[in-house]
């Protein structure tokens, strides 16, 4: 059995969805599919729903056998065939699947004739092998609003995205586990790293059992892939996307929950945070308001136009009901941007939470992707985009303090470019500096008189020694490397008191 080709007209891909399956049959189901040759193109997307009796051992055993070929996922709890059903379609790339559950024998040359008739009349339909793209399985409840519970403590979700990041990997899931919250759910989601990850995960699930839902893709399918297998599982009433490079402090949960309880009109609570190192060295900043708060919607919003308060997607716990229809993913490049958007629409409706205590380490290393960013001008370019898209959202609300510093913000951008720059050269990095210096221009002609720039200007002039020392003097001006203040928060913001 070999991982999927490319799919064409004549051998499209046949994705075959395993769920729900007898145990003591499963082994020979999978035999049964990797021994015939009628099918040559097909994946494998295979769901456990929390069973007992060695199924999930078996999906595993020939994943490993199969390299790109297998999906695996296993519920922290039995979901029921429908809610898996629906998972398998979401996560099948194929044109067709062919549906396994129960004790279904797998019937290769069925499913071929199947394949063969919807191929020519676009109208024919089977039970057991559909068209993947207009399968439709219907929700049983309606998930936007989630059911009460027994427990005293609301659901909360932590979204885990991973790909070949197993060095950082046991810091970030214990940073979970350890949170003193009694009501927790890990969605974790693997992007079929090459590293330990997985191993470090299924190590993870053995020790916290109903705590993990765990899916690995056959291949890396992307970001987005992996962002959507976590947030499928999630099933609480607030939610948080961990990046597994960075780890939550002490309280982390608690505090976000005790302030989204306590206001219930926010629509998101955003910590401070600390950064640290592939190390783990920390180095603090200071936070962007100078107090907790409560902050008006259209405040925060106007804010947003000038200045990125929550450079990290961690940073924030999400009230899952007003995040629906309000993503970003589909406007610009979702991996950088798509929160900050969806942030930037949930402002123009509601207010936010601010918790100025650090209670995220946020790491940053040679293989993240701000660092990525960073050297492909992604720092600005991607802003100038969005304070453009910000404005005409906020105009479709009439926030009218919003769209009115457009231009402002441009100006910020240019001024922020002088920064990097900077940041740049006292790197070591000419040519991202040199690029960032002229970005700074680009963006606002008046830039030129700036005490910064000429220092920048004069850099590109001078000798070694010459150089060495406007870097050092670039280092010791304020607030030019980095933000060394904080703000007041704005007009209209209440001290924030709330207790779990």
């Amino acid at each position: 059995m070999k991982q999927p080709i490319m799919a064409d007209q004549e051998n499209p891909i046949v994705s075959v969805l395993i769920y729900n399956y007898e145990g003591k049959h499963l082994e020979e189901c999978f035999e049964s599919i990797a021994g015939q040759s009628t099918l040559n193109n097909i994946e494998i997307i295979f769901i456990d729903d929390s069973t007992s009796d060695g199924s999930w051992d078996i999906g595993s055993k020939f994943c490993a056998r199969y390299p790109g070929v297998v999906t695996l996922t296993r519920n922290k709890k039995c979901l029921g065939p429908r809610y898996n059903l629906e998972n398998a379609l979401r996560m099948a790339r194929g044109k067709y699947s062919v549906c396994l559950t129960s004790d279904v024998l797998f019937d290769p040359e069925y499913a071929e004739k199947c394949i063969r008739k919807m191929e020519a009349d676009p109208f024919t339909e089977f039970a057991y092998v559909l068209r993947t793209e207009f399968a439709h399985v219907p929700s049983t409840v309606d998930t936007s609003e989630p059911l009460p519970s027994i427990n005293k403590y609301p659901l909360v979700s932590v979204l885990i995205f991973n790909y070949n990041y197993g060095c950082y990997l046991r810091e970030c899931l214990d940073s979970v586990v350890m949170q003193n919250y009694d009501n927790l759910e890990i969605c974790f989601s693997d992007n079929a790293s090459s590293d330990e990850s997985w191993d470090i995960a299924l190590e993870y699930a053995r020790k916290y059992p109903g705590m993990m839902y765990m899916t690995r893709n056959r291949i890396n399918f992307g970001s987005d892939a992996n962002f959507s297998n976590c947030l499928f599982h999630s099933h609480g009433k607030y939610y948080v996307e961990l990046c597994s490079d960075d780890a939550f402090a002490q309280g982390y949960i608690e505090r976000c929950v005790s302030a989204l309880e306590a206001n219930p009109n926010a629509g998101f609570a955003l910590v401070h945070r600390t950064i640290i190192d592939e190390e783990g060295k920390k180095e603090e900043e200071p936070p962007f308001y100078n107090q907790s708060c409560v902050i008006p919607g259209p405040e925060q919003a106007a804010v947003y136009m000038m200045a990125a308060v929550n450079p990290s997607i961690s940073q924030v716990m999400y009230r899952r009901k007003v995040t629906y229809g309000r993503g970003g993913a589909s406007s610009l490049a979702s991996r950088w941007y798509g929160t900050r958007l969806q942030d930037f629409r949930i402002s123009c409706e509601f207010p936010i939470v601010y918790i100025k205590e650090p209670l995220l380490l946020h790491r940053v290393h040679s293989r993240s992707d701000s660092l990525f960013a960073s050297s492909n001008l992604l720092e600005i370019v991607g802003p100038y985009l969005l304070v453009y898209q910000f404005a005409d959202i906020a105009s479709t609300f009439v926030h009218s303090k919003v769209t009115e510093r457009l231009p402002q913000a441009v100006d910020k951008l240019a001024t922020l470019s002088l920064r990097y720059s900077a940041r740049a050269l006292c790197l070591g990095d000419e040519t991202n500096g040199f690029k960032y210096f002229h970005m700074a221009a680009a963006l606002n002609v008046a830039i030129v008189n700036d005490e910064i720039f000429f220092k920048l200007q004069e850099y590109w002039e001078a000798d070694a020694g010459g150089k060495q020392r406007i870097v050092e003097l670039l280092k010791s001006s304020a607030n030019v490397i980095a933000r060394n203040v904080s703000y007041d928060p704005p007009v209209g913001s209440v001290p924030l008191a709330c207790i779990l």
